[in-house]
């Protein structure tokens, strides 16, 4: 699960950063998209149910939500996009179907839970390739202290928060429209 959402969270990792400028020569026409949001990866265990939540949100391109529910009889799962609203000021609440791969039934899972900003912000700046050429994203990531938990299956899992912060980015990439 946490592979479907490690290239968005990729383009938000903590780097120093040294310049302010445009990363790409005034030659190559480039597209630039300020970016804001927020990464959740949380996971827990109670009563024999393991749980694991990745949310991911982003202003310009979209929301995901990668939801498992394990068992020692089955697996329950869910991963992709999904509507807007997963973290607004302050909480985090949304309701998931979670289908099985191998029973064909399905169980509700609802996220709920809360985060505030925990310590400074950290600088980033990240430079990688995409089919087009190098992408290179400045900005600022903003840690987070999360308390989340899930209810499904007649059982509430408090979760633990691996990696949670928001994000204010700048990313430059190659416009893969320009001949």
């Amino acid at each position: 699960m946490a592979a479907m959402l490690g290239a968005a969270t990729a383009a938000v990792v903590a780097l120093p950063a040294v310049a302010t400028a445009s990363p790409h020569d005034s030659e190559t026409p480039v597209t630039v998209t300020r970016e804001k949001g927020h990464v959740l990866a949380c996971t827990g265990t109670a009563s024999g149910v393991e749980v694991a939540v990745d949310l991911y949100d982003n202003d310009v391109f979209g929301t995901h939500a990668a939801v498992s529910v394990r068992t020692p009889d089955d697996e329950y799962a869910r991963g992709g996009e999904t509507g807007a609203g997963l973290f607004h000021k302050g909480r985090i609440k949304r309701e998931f179907v979670l289908d099985s791969g191998t029973s064909g039934t399905a169980q509700t899972v609802v996220v709920s839970g809360s985060y505030v900003r925990s310590g400074p912000p950290k600088r980033v700046h990240e430079v990688y390739d995409e089919p087009f050429g190098q992408v290179v994203t400045k900005g600022w990531n903003y840690p987070l202290k999360a308390g989340v938990t899930v209810r499904t299956m007649g059982r509430q899992v408090k979760l633990t928060c691996g990696e949670a912060f928001a994000y204010k980015l700048t990313t430059w990439r190659p416009d893969s429209t320009a001949e």
